[in-house]
């Protein structure tokens, strides 16, 4: 019964995340067209710079409120009641900080105000954000996806009413923060269902926890640094022009990345569990997970690579078809990594190791700074771009390596391979057909990617069994 309600559980939420998905593509292709290049630029310009400030502001509690309550024995109502006090005054502080040093950035007075409208939207994602852990737990991540979508229809709703009264752009900026406002209600409502939420000012216990967590905090603001400081520095080096074709491209990325941190953040609670009482089991998960996003990442990489012209004509429109395309194609290459960095990296975290990932995510931060400070004056937001592929490699392939030594196990790379066989199957089809629809594209993609995977036998009936049946160790 457990393994059908996990399985069940899973799909809607698969589901669910996709409609969403689809629904933030719609409301970017509303924006971009009435927008335009330069403007749209700044709106990315916008949720760039709050977005490293609230990642700042997370301090590592989402991960360590996941981990914690998923141990055996954990006082849930005193852990969420201080973790989540701790996030809204650390949200507070920094999303405060970051209204005001946006004044001193040589930006226009509109994208100063932006920020500040912007940074509640912020505030009510990462209060939400942090909840999610509740979900992960129970095993009722559908929720979180319903409610994900709950509050993006509002804020495409709230979209195309400003465009059609034709208001300003500080109007499109509030309707991502009163979409985010809506979110976080239905999370907190439904999260109220499983755990009570009572604010909790335990200062010895939250000394504890932030000495536990600044490891985790410094590993996940270095992390902010990859995609959105470029976004950051061709604000400051390029016109706001060469930002919208860079964060359309971005957003696109962005959106299409929902699944390993979704799937990945289902698993914690069952690594955690295994890492402490049982190696071999968390070998066993480690490899079905690897397994699984690998088959998942192979068909959108090559899928993005073979599409890019239509995907962008349909979100940006023809004003973002001059670059765009090319500067996503490159940044799909960083999705496989992007992929399995969500693994790595909480495997990490329940594995304890988390001061040593620290180390990793500083020299990839050092490495993409000086990368951008190099290459985006010459190349702009192609430079951007290789600068993050380049990162994102170092990063993983070093998290992997902390792995691999920490529990002395490499997982197998069969399925990897039969799923790089089924997308490059897929790729050379596809552009052996030439220009169709995007919806052909997909569906005729999708359909010889799974042929071959089948005809390859990358994923059995039983390992998927065996894959939901040990799901039930992290039911409380």
């Amino acid at each position: 019964m457990i393994v059908r309600k996990i399985a069940f559980n899973t799909i809607i939420s698969i589901m669910a995340r996709i409609a969403g998905t689809i629904i933030a593509l719609a409301n970017i292709g509303f924006i971009t067209r009435y927008l335009g290049k330069d403007i749209f630029g700044e709106y990315v310009t916008i949720l760039s710079f709050i977005s490293i400030f609230s990642i700042i502001a997370d301090l590592g509690l989402y991960s360590l409120l996941v981990r914690d309550i998923s141990r055996p024995g954990a006082d849930e109502k005193k852990i969420i009641g201080n973790i989540f006090s701790l996030r809204l005054i650390s949200l507070i502080i920094v999303l405060g900080a970051a209204a005001g040093i946006s004044l001193f950035f040589p930006y226009r007075n509109i994208v100063k105000s932006g920020v500040i409208i912007g940074a509640f939207s912020f505030f009510f994602l990462s209060s939400s954000q942090v909840l999610i852990g509740i979900f992960q737990k129970y095993l009722k991540m559908d929720r979180v996806a319903l409610a994900e979508i709950a509050g993006r229809i509002v804020n495409l709703a709230l979209v195309v009413w400003f465009i059609q009264m034709q208001l300003g752009f500080l109007w499109i900026v509030a309707a991502l923060t009163l979409g985010s406002f809506v979110n976080f209600i239905v999370i907190f409502l439904y999260a109220r269902s499983f755990v009570p939420i009572v604010l909790q000012f335990d200062f010895v216990f939250w000394k504890k926890i932030f000495k536990e967590a600044l490891p985790i905090a410094i590993s996940i603001a270095l992390t902010a640094v990859y995609f959105r400081l470029a976004i950051i520095l061709l604000s400051v080096m390029k016109p706001a022009d060469h930002v919208g074709i860079y964060g359309l491209a971005y957003k696109v990325l962005e959106n299409l990345i929902f699944f390993p941190a979704m799937f990945v953040g289902v698993m914690m609670p069952l690594l955690s569990d295994y890492a402490v009482s049982n190696k071999e089991k968390f070998k066993f998960i480690f490899q079905k997970s690897f397994d699984i996003l690998a088959l998942a990442v192979m068909p959108v990489v090559f899928g993005i690579i073979v599409s890019a012209k239509s995907i962008i004509l349909l979100i940006g429109g023809p004003d973002f078809l001059t670059d765009t395309p090319l500067v996503l194609q490159i940044l799909a290459f960083a999705i496989v990594f992007i992929f399995f960095g969500n693994l790595f990296g909480n495997s990490i975290i329940a594995l304890g190791r988390q001061k040593t990932a620290a180390w990793i995510y500083g020299a990839g931060a050092i490495f993409n700074i000086a990368a951008n400070i190099i290459i985006i004056p010459k190349y702009s937001y192609f430079g951007a771009a290789i600068s993050a592929i380049f990162t994102e490699m170092l990063v993983t392939i070093l998290m992997f390596v902390l792995i691999s030594v920490n529990i002395k196990f490499f997982p197998s790379m069969k399925t990897a391979l039969k799923a790089l066989v089924g997308a490059l199957v897929m790729y050379a089809t596809l552009s052996f057909i030439g220009d169709l629809s995007l919806l052909w594209d997909a569906s005729i993609g999708a359909f010889i990617y799974f042929v071959v995977i089948y005809l390859l036998r990358a994923l059995n009936k039983n390992d998927l069994a065996l894959f939901f049946k040990a799901r039930e160790r992290s039911r409380p």
